[in-house]
């Protein structure tokens, strides 16, 4: 086989299978939106055939070749495969906290095992500017990336089939920006942005030598990410600095520009002349939707159901993230309700079942309005626009280097499976059986075990409890409490604090949890299926007992005594010595015991 393939199929341990590799044309060095992935692979005992149009889709049938051969699956058969989308994305936020090139290059591993092949790096927002510039190092935050350690990720996700894009998130989001070069803002910035959220500071479009250094920067950027893609963000643009500026206003009246969102397009526009000239393609979020925009232009819908509607009406090309928020810390059989390029109607439905899971009650008003908000422009209908697939959007607010394969992995292969596969299956069971199987497979191949609960915390007395929990969902740990319930009302949010900013410490329990709790998930099946439970029962009522002598020396595990007397009361409800209480199922602070609603459907 072909070196890359070859490299591959010893990463993944098959160097004792007998492999044919059959493929029609080489590929170029860096893999490209129009590449062909597909495959055949035939398996008969200790051969296999891999005959592809491409290295890329060899790469692919490399990896559906160690899932099958490192479980037990049957070793005689053919596969024919092909992605349903050529944009097969995970986009990973290292702006808010910073990830290490060891990490990034470990997402590589896991997105070529489960066939994903855009990484978007989400390099600069208002608390930090990641990429190490020589043109601009007064942009540059301490932690940051050099062009030299990101052309090593670029040529090892290449290798991969993987492509690399970037994003500068302009002209909002640009506090870090405005730190080192005051004269690009349109308002001043006085200290940096450890809070989260939007903030107000954006560029000044007035101002010639913005456009001047951003096209330098991207020039510099070209130079380290051969991708044709490049993303401009263009997201959450507060408009109070364009307004209150003397001279952003009296140059958007010169210019002919009505209000914020002409004044956006107009200087979107502009970026997109830039990277044209640079042979790029221009990437926006859906706030970047507009009468006048550049239709060449790639809408990232994250707005819910009618940016992915109103984007393709218009005829754009359209990336879909709104039920990928990996952030918010849904369960997998969440995400998976929502395929790409599924009818409005069953959007719509699934949507329904989102807002009615157990699991989500407790933020029911702020998921519902999260499934379609935001203002769309009335924009002319055109009949070319398409869905080029989608990417899974892991912002990192409440993720540190050390917690991001839990937070991804956890879920982002049932994201993955959507984007490659025109699959229907809506089956719980099946979906976390699959999921759980091909986990245990990566973690023989080396990758990080996210099944692992000596992640959470190594007192293993503890496990039986760990293993049942869950953070809270949606926004309701970034924002707190009352901000929570100002969001969901559509209330001012803005007079309550955040609990958490970037110098707040991740290194509590509920920080190491997996979002989506695998355990909870049998013991749930258990339940219903009316199982024996005894098992789980003992584990509950030590657990209990494991804590109050615990917490003796361990004080920072006392913000789990109401969970853990939860679970305990749990197991008197199980073997019928008490009724089911309906506060059993919480939130308990920042924790869920979801194990507690199979015991309500069940007394219901």
């Amino acid at each position: 086989p072909p070196p890359r393939v070859a490299a591959r199929l010893k990463e993944l341990q098959l160097t004792d299978l007998d492999v044919l590799v059959q493929i029609d044309e080489l590929s170029p060095d860096f893999p490209s939106l129009v590449d062909d992935y597909s495959y055949v692979l035939t398996i008969e005992g200790d051969q296999a055939v891999i005959d592809s149009a491409s290295e890329w889709g060899a790469i692919a049938a490399c990896s559906t070749l160690a899932q099958l051969m490192h479980s037990e699956r049957e070793r005689q058969l053919q596969v024919t495969d092909a992605p349903e989308f050529p944009w097969r994305g995970l986009m990973i936020d290292v702006s808010r906290h910073f990830m290490s090139v060891s990490s990034l290059m470990t997402s590589l591993e896991y997105m070529a095992f489960y066939k994903l092949n855009v990484l978007h790096l989400h390099l600069t927002d208002d608390q930090a500017f990641r990429f190490g510039s020589e043109a601009f190092p007064e942009l540059v935050s301490e932690e940051h990336y050099s062009k030299a350690e990101l052309t090593r990720l670029v040529e090892r996700a290449a290798d991969l089939g993987i492509r690399v894009v970037p994003e500068f998130d302009v002209p909002g989001h640009v506090t870090s920006w405005l730190l080192g070069r005051p004269d690009w803002g349109a308002g001043e910035v006085d200290v940096p942005a450890i809070n989260f959220g939007p903030h107000p500071a954006c560029l000044a479009p007035s101002n010639p030598a913005v456009l001047t250094g951003l096209r330098t920067l991207f020039e510099e950027a070209t130079e380290v990410f051969p991708d044709k893609y490049f993303h401009i963000g263009g997201d959450e643009v507060e408009p109070g600095w364009w307004r209150s500026s003397e001279s952003v206003q009296t140059w958007a009246k010169a210019n002919d520009l009505a209000d914020e969102r002409d004044i956006q397009v107009w200087f979107t526009n502009r970026l997109v002349d830039i990277l044209r000239k640079l042979d790029r393609v221009t990437v926006a979020w859906d706030e970047a939707l507009h009468e006048k925009l550049d239709r060449s232009v790639v809408i990232q819908a994250w707005r819910g159901l009618s940016a992915r509607d109103e984007a393709i009406a218009a005829g754009f090309r359209t990336l879909v993230s709104s039920p990928y928020y990996l952030d918010l810390n849904y369960g997998a059989n969440d995400h998976y309700l929502f395929a790409p390029a599924m009818s409005t109607v069953d959007w719509r439905d699934s949507a329904r079942q989102l807002v009615a899971n157990p699991r989500l009650q407790h933020v029911k008003a702020g998921v519902e309005q999260h499934q379609d908000f935001g203002v769309f422009p009335d924009l002319e209908n055109a009949a070319d626009g398409e869905i080029l697939g989608g990417e899974g959007c892991m912002w990192s607010e409440l993720v540190a280097d050390d917690l991001l394969h839990t937070r991804v992995w956890s879920r982002m292969p049932v994201i993955a499976e959507r984007l490659w596969s025109a699959n229907s299956a809506n089956d719980d069971d099946d979906l976390y059986d699959r999921l759980r199987a091909s986990l245990t497979v990566a973690a023989r191949l080396g990758l990080p075990d996210v099944l692992d609960t000596s992640r959470v915390c190594e007192l293993d007395e503890l496990a039986p409890l760990l293993e049942m929990l869950e953070p809270i969902k949606w926004y309701a740990r970034v924002l707190g409490g009352a901000r929570t319930n100002a969001r969901s009302a559509g209330e001012d949010e803005t007079v309550f604090e955040r609990p958490y900013s970037t110098v707040t410490p991740l290194n509590r329990v509920v920080d190491r949890l997996p979002p989506d709790s695998l355990a909870s998930r049998r013991c749930e099946h258990d339940i219903d299926k009316n199982n024996d439970l005894s098992v789980w029962i003992a584990g509950w009522r030590a657990q209990r007992d494991a804590l109050t002598t615990l917490v003796v020396d361990h004080p920072s595990l006392a913000e789990l005594e109401q969970v853990s007397k939860a679970l305990a009361q749990l197991a008197d409800v199980a073997e019928g010595k008490s009724p089911f209480d309906s506060s059993l199922t919480g939130p308990f602070g920042e924790y869920l015991l979801p194990v507690a609603f199979a015991f309500e459907r069940r007394d219901s």
